[in-house]
């Protein structure tokens, strides 16, 4: 299985509700996630109880697509271009345009980078 393979399984895992065995099959237990605003996560617990949190606060998706994943197999990085519209419990409602890039280390995710439009 290719790199750009894994990345699109690991998104379409997230998309089909199984962010848990998303994380738990392709996060490295260093993995450093590092959000847009520069904000860090370090190791595969950090990163599991923050999107846990964050995912907990939704209360509806409108939807979402994956546009594009293109990768680097030789240097073991992958880039996946998405969108996700949602409501939050709070009532607030958001699109999300972003471009997540990955890098692996044995068939794990060990760096993951993400970059927003600020758009909406």
């Amino acid at each position: 299985m290719t790199f750009q393979d894994k990345a699109k399984e690991f998104y379409n895992m997230i998309q089909e509700g199984k962010l848990l065995d998303a994380i738990n099959k392709y996060y490295h237990e260093k993995v450093v996630v590092i959000d847009a605003d520069g904000n860090t996560r370090e190791n595969i617990d950090s990163n599991k109880k923050y999107d846990i949190s964050f995912f907990n606060e939704i209360q509806e998706i409108y939807g979402g697509e994956i546009l594009s994943v293109t990768s680097d197999e030789k240097r073991q990085i992958t880039a996946v271009e998405y969108w996700i519209e949602l409501k939050f419990k709070n009532g607030t409602k958001r699109k999300f345009e972003e471009i997540s890039v990955q890098h692996w280390q044995n068939d794990k995710i060990i760096r993951e980078r993400f970059y927003k439009c600020k758009c909406h």
